[in-house]
């Protein structure tokens, strides 16, 4: 199984932190952002 992401983004108020972001996580695979 593999999970992607496209366009993540996360703001905390006006702070935007992450913005766009696309990723692919195969099976066994730990990430962390």
């Amino acid at each position: 199984m593999t999970i992607r992401v496209e366009g993540l983004e996360k703001a905390f108020g006006r702070n935007h932190v992450l913005r766009g972001v696309d990723l692919e996580i195969a099976e066994g695979e730990t990430i962390t952002i």
